[in-house]
């Protein structure tokens, strides 16, 4: 699994907005123990793989790249306590790549709104593509408001 990640410069504003520190600490921290349920990745809401191809730099085969804006509205009935790292995930011939999105820090709102722009690399046809909050526990409620999934240059239209 590839795993994909922002430019330093756009995680680093990204996490300066979310309240976090894009410097690590100095000293190692213990990570946070969550006791009475599993951490997993959430899958979020399937992307439909031809959205790919509104994009101007598509191609129906081969290698191409292109830049995606992309933004989700979560409900979270409880809060959470754990940071929110909502990625892209996506499975071409390459085998399966994760692109982190956002990352906002925990809290006790009730609503979250996760965006950003993402390079997605693709070599061949893809054949799934999702959005995941990653390192959730398993039993924390989440639910989708609204998702957008855009190319930041759109394929002009053919008469």
């Amino acid at each position: 699994m590839l795993f994909n990640r922002k430019p330093v410069q756009a995680a680093t504003e990204t996490m300066q907005h979310s309240g976090a520190s894009a410097i690590p600490p100095s000293a190692p921290t213990t990570p946070v123990a969550v006791p009475t349920a599993k951490i997993r990745d959430k899958r979020v809401t399937d992307i439909p793989a031809s959205m790919l191809s509104t994009h101007a730099s598509w191609k129906p085969a081969g290698q191409w790249t292109g830049v995606y804006d992309l933004a989700v509205w979560l409900r979270l009935p409880q809060g959470c306590s754990r940071p929110l790292q909502l990625a892209l995930r996506y499975t071409d011939q390459r085998g399966e790549n994760t692109v982190l999105v956002d990352i906002c820090k925990p809290g006790s709102f009730k609503s979250a709104l996760l965006n950003g722009s993402v390079e997605v690399n693709v070599s061949g046809r893809v054949k799934d593509m999702a959005l995941y909050l990653l390192s959730l526990p398993s039993d924390l409620p989440v639910g989708l408001e609204e998702w957008h999934f855009l190319p930041q240059i759109k394929r002009s239209k053919q008469a």
